[in-house]
């Protein structure tokens, strides 16, 4: 099994950051291939909707989205990571997540595959104000880029840097997504 994590928060060590790494560690001891992106420092420019995705069946930025859509592409599982800012994904993540045009154009995933979205926010009560990201992330991977199953997850009570481990529902949220995952 092949499964890219994307970090989309501007602190890679961050709280999303965190999370992402654990799940990327336990893939690995139980024998998946693990890719890590992190979009901070990357090369993304934002997407202007070109013909060349429908027409040319490429997309014209010369950035390092190229090697993003291969991760995705290769991978039997997809999970992005953001934390929420002002409601929503960060602007980083946004960008990636307009780019992934190129793989909605035409369908260009292959069937049978998975993704997960881990959101960070800082309310204790932000899975239930921030719900709406269930919607919005659920029509973005299945309906929209093709996904075969996708899952939602939003993680409370996690301002600034907190200790995992010690916050409950980051663990919950990690037992949560390691079902997810690594399904049996």
């Amino acid at each position: 099994m092949r499964i890219a994590f994307v970090n989309g928060s501007p602190r890679p060590d961050g709280n999303t950051g965190s999370m992402l790494k654990l799940l990327a560690r336990e893939a690995g001891a139980r024998g998946a291939e693990v890719a890590y992106f992190e979009i901070v420092g990357k090369d993304i420019e934002d997407c202007d909707g070109c013909y060349r995705c429908d027409v040319e069946d490429r997309c014209s930025k010369g950035d390092d989205m190229t090697a993003a859509y291969a991760l995705i592409q290769a991978s039997d599982v997809l999970v992005i990571g953001s934390p929420i800012y002002m409601g929503a994904e960060t602007g980083l993540t946004k960008c990636f997540v307009d780019r992934l045009y190129y793989l909605m154009a035409k369908q260009r995933l292959p069937a049978g595959k998975r993704a997960a979205a881990l959101f960070t926010c800082g309310l204790v009560d932000g899975h239930v104000i921030y719900g709406y990201m269930h919607t919005r992330y659920d029509k973005l991977l299945r309906h929209d880029l093709g996904f075969e199953e996708a899952k939602t997850f939003i993680v409370p009570g996690t301002k600034h840097r907190v200790d995992l481990e010690g916050n409950y529902y980051a663990q919950e949220t990690l037992k949560e997504m390691a079902g997810f995952l690594f399904q049996e």
